[in-house]
């Protein structure tokens, strides 16, 4: 193993972020696979591999700063870090001119005049980059157009392929169920963790000095589904509901907040719905109050709006899942409602019914939300919203 990576892993313990040998293994393998000519790209490798959440991805990131200094010189110049030590050299950082836009300076009036389409151009590029780092979700595979699986969930359809929609929802559901597996957690008492095992005792050059077992979490993890039902989206927002509330129970694990401009609480509508199956989706829709589906999209009112009320998601285990296309009529995308939310839950995933091409045109604001969210995934038919569940049931 690299020296200077095995300084570093010691500095990240230090600043309180765990790294197991096996992840510095899997973090030499990735660097020795990419190289270490991209500063840029070496950080994104040590993010996937030893970064677990938005905090210690923001811990890797001050450590990667202040430990790995690029040369101030030519290529091969070590001038700003210390020879053969990968740590920064107080005598040339000190000497380093302040930046001016730490001090408050402005920047030229050609950096002010940003083109809007540019900034959602390097927006979207940089989630690809942190998509393609970190992978979330998977993107939906391309299939046959004729399969059901892989049609696009359009807001017109005909009866004859609701139908078939419908008779391919329970297929996906028993292999989700297939592909699900019980979370366990850390404890003194349980199940002995064999793979932990060897892990831990690495260190002790496979001698099992330490014995590690496992139990399952006694805290189900909170989910809250807002979900925009206007009328491009609700055709595949009862999809989703109808997939996620086999899995998640209405009112126990999970509350599921329905929109067009504002938040509306439709967890015991949908618990009725899944329990008789006599009322369509549309029906269900028309019955709650406060719901108006005439309305134009309003994503900034309406997530200002469950900031503010009694709804809001909140706890170190609530899970925010938003399904929508972030289209909001012109209207101001508030994106700073969202990174409220965000602070207040453990990871926020976004499920855009829309193909990627189309993320961030027109009146997208999906730009401005990206940065607040955790994980993004295209679920324009069956296989994507089955995918969504899929990592919903992953963080649980």
């Amino acid at each position: 193993m690299n020296p200077a990576l095995a300084r570093f892993a010691e500095t990240l313990r230090a600043e309180g972020l765990s790294a197991s040998p096996s992840e510095l293994l899997d973090a030499a393998r990735a660097i020795d696979a990419v190289g270490i000519e991209d500063r840029a790209r070496v950080r994104a490798v040590l993010r996937a591999t030893l970064a677990k959440d938005r905090r210690a991805v923001a811990i890797l990131d001050r450590v990667f700063d202040a430990f790995f200094v690029p040369p101030e010189g030519a290529v091969g110049d070590r001038k700003g870090e210390r020879r053969g030590t990968g740590r920064p050299d107080p005598r040339t950082t000190r000497r380093r001119p302040p930046d001016p836009d730490r001090r408050g300076g402005r920047k030229p009036a050609a950096e002010r005049r940003e083109d809007p389409r540019e900034k959602v151009r390097r927006t979207l590029e940089a989630l690809r980059e942190r998509r393609r780092s970190r992978a979330p979700v998977r993107r939906r595979e391309r299939g046959d157009a004729t399969d059901p699986l892989h049609r696009a969930l359009s807001p017109r359809a005909s009866e004859q392929e609701d139908r078939e929609l419908a008779r391919m929802l329970p297929r996906i559901v028993e292999a989700i169920r297939l592909r699900a597996s019980r979370r366990t957690r850390e404890a003194r008492r349980g199940r002995l963790d064999v793979r932990l095992v060897f892990r831990r005792n690495l260190r002790h050059q496979g001698i099992p000095f330490e014995l590690p077992w496992r139990r399952p979490r006694p805290r189900p993890t909170r989910v809250v589904l807002l979900v925009d039902v206007s009328w491009s989206v609700a055709r595949a927002a009862g999809y989703f509901l109808w997939i996620a509330s086999e899995f998640l129970e209405p009112g126990r694990r999970a509350r599921i907040v329905a929109f067009v401009d504002r938040p509306v609480d439709a967890t015991e509508a949908v618990a009725r719905w899944k329990r008789s199956s006599r009322a369509t989706f549309a029906q269900v829709l028309q019955g709650l109050s406060g719901l108006n589906l005439d309305a134009a999209s309003d994503y900034g009112r309406a997530l200002h709006a469950l900031a503010s009320s009694k709804l809001r998601p909140a706890g170190r285990d609530t899970i925010l899942v938003v399904l929508g296309d972030a289209r909001t009529n012109r209207y101001d995308p508030l994106d700073w409602a969202l990174g409220d939310l965000a602070r207040r839950c453990r990871a926020v995933l976004w499920l855009v019914p829309e193909p990627e091409s189309r993320w961030g045109t027109a009146d997208s604001a999906l730009a401005a939300y990206l940065p607040h969210v955790d994980a993004v995934a295209e679920a324009t038919d069956l296989a994507g919203l089955a995918r969504g569940v899929e990592s919903v049931l992953r963080r649980l």
